[in-house]
């Protein structure tokens, strides 16, 4: 999987990126540059995280949804991997996974998670970079918060709940002979793919942080930091990149 994730982002960096615009000055040779700056800063970060979304303008959805998500277990030992965001709401970021893996059983022991995005594109011959860091409290969702997530899956993936089990050695060939075991009892009617496996979860982390940073080509990139106060978000701070 994660090879076609990297497959698709390139294929992607090549073509449909480029329409990714903004209005800022560019730098046309190597021995310009100049200080970058990200001109929207809302006072809801989650404002600026939905319009860079919005704006990597791609129908590729597994090079927009992909991002890095980092647990720790309660030995302090961290570990990461690349998953595909399942929903973007106005507060946090939902993810759907096998409550059998690795990754769970960190985020169990240990809540706290950090999630980074990356979307950079080709823009006038120079590249566009944005990052988005996230980090804070990782909890599971209840199955009615989250149910169209899982009826909307393709067959494959639903196939995939049911047979899969996350983390574990398998052989080859028998996991083939499993799969088209589940796929013809599916075919005849004799299995409901409809009905959620107890092992699929959802998680939706609600940031303390977030984290912007952008640069184009070269130009000093910029990074913006909001942090999540008593009273709710406070002042982004502008730091240096």
């Amino acid at each position: 999987m994660i090879d076609n994730i990297i497959k698709n982002i390139a294929k992607t960096a090549i073509s449909s990126f480029k329409r990714m615009a903004t209005s800022y000055p560019v730098a046309r040779n190597a021995n310009d540059t100049g200080l970058h700056k990200i001109e929207f800063t809302p006072k809801d970060p989650f404002q600026l995280v939905q319009k860079w979304y919005d704006e990597f303008e791609t129908d590729n959805y597994i090079a927009k949804n992909s991002f890095c998500l980092s647990t720790a277990a309660k030995s302090g030992r961290v570990s990461a991997r690349n998953l595909i965001l399942r929903r973007l709401d106005k507060d946090g970021f939902v993810i759907m996974t096998d409550s059998r893996s690795k990754k769970v059983r960190e985020m169990e022991e240990n809540p706290m998670a950090a999630m980074t995005f990356l979307w950079v594109v080709q823009q006038n011959e120079l590249v566009l970079s944005r990052q988005v860091r996230a980090e804070g409290l990782i909890k599971r969702l209840p199955y009615e918060e989250w149910k169209d997530i899982y009826d909307n899956e393709p067959l494959f993936a639903k196939i995939r709940a049911y047979l899969c089990y996350q983390g574990q050695e398998v052989d080859w060939d028998e996991a083939r002979q499993e799969h088209d075991k589940i796929y013809n009892k599916f075919q005849a009617g004799n299995l409901d793919l409809s009905v959620k496996p107890d092992h699929v979860v959802a998680y939706k982390m609600k940031p303390d942080m977030l984290e912007f940073y952008e640069s184009l080509g070269p130009r000093i990139a910029d990074r913006v930091m909001y942090l999540m106060g008593e009273l709710g978000w406070k002042e982004p701070r502008r730091i240096w990149a």
